[in-house]
């Protein structure tokens, strides 16, 4: 079994980098919910072989070779004869032929590299057309299996780039917020972050509206006979006459 390669993770994405000389990864946690295993097993491999056979690193390398050498030779070997052909047909002058000269041994450069990119540039937009139809597909199935309202992934491929043979995969993941060990109706103290629930008020599930915060757990007091509010300053707190001064009354006594 091999491990996943993910090489990014954020809040709402995983992105995998795919080798086929490598085996299939395993289904990142992220996604354990929300795509099976059957369909990550199948998914995958068809994304792999898609993606390898609009990928040649071994044929690339030479086609860009040929382009680099056939780019520097041939102005540079009809620079002269360009010159000469200015001079003499022409009967430009020495500074103006070499002026147009160069000109037009830069446009043959051009002309060249054109002639080596544009082929390869249409067959790697077919390639990264059959994987954009395959994805749609894959939304297709998990649209018509999934019920409505409930979160689906969105996929997105990348073909491999010129003498790269990894196909980038990218995958939403819902945004989690971080889990808490408190019950959302549980009354936090000031000093620990409540539960993250829209539906509460002032650590109270809505379900609980109208319902006073206990202070007292029969006659022993929960919380202190002030506490403090936002801008730092000490206020009354409950219902405090039962506990107000266990002192209060006694005589003090120095021993």
């Amino acid at each position: 079994m091999s491990v996943a390669i993910v090489s990014a993770r954020s809040a709402g994405q995983v992105v995998l980098h795919l080798n086929p000389n490598q085996p299939v990864p395993i289904l990142p946690y992220e996604l354990h919910e929300h795509v099976t295993a059957d369909a990550w097993a199948t998914r995958i491999p068809q994304l792999i072989r898609v993606g390898s056979r609009y990928n040649k690193p071994l044929l690339e390398g030479i086609w860009l070779t040929l382009m680099f050498i056939c780019a520097l030779a041939i102005p540079i070997g009809l620079n002269d004869t360009i010159y000469q052909g200015l001079e003499r047909n022409i009967g430009e002058d020495t500074f103006s032929a070499i002026y147009q000269a160069r000109w037009i041994s830069t446009a043959i450069l051009l002309g060249i590299v054109l002639v080596f990119l544009i082929p390869l540039g249409i067959w790697k937009s077919a390639g990264q057309a059959r994987l954009t139809k395959l994805i749609k597909q894959w939304e297709d199935e998990d649209a018509r299996s999934r019920a409505p309202g409930t979160f689906k992934p969105i996929w997105k491929a990348k073909l491999p780039a010129a003498l790269s043979p990894r196909t980038r995969l990218t995958v939403t993941t819902p945004y989690l917020q971080a889990q808490s060990y408190f019950h959302p109706a549980a009354y936090m103290p000031s000093w620990i972050n409540g539960p993250v629930n829209p539906g509460s008020d002032d650590g109270f599930h809505a379900a609980n509206q109208g319902f006073q915060k206990p202070t007292m757990y029969g006659e022993l007091p929960l919380y202190g006979t002030h506490v403090r509010n936002s801008r730092g300053t000490l206020q009354p707190h409950g219902d405090h006459s039962v506990y107000s001064d266990e002192k209060k009354g006694l005589e003090h006594v120095d021993i």
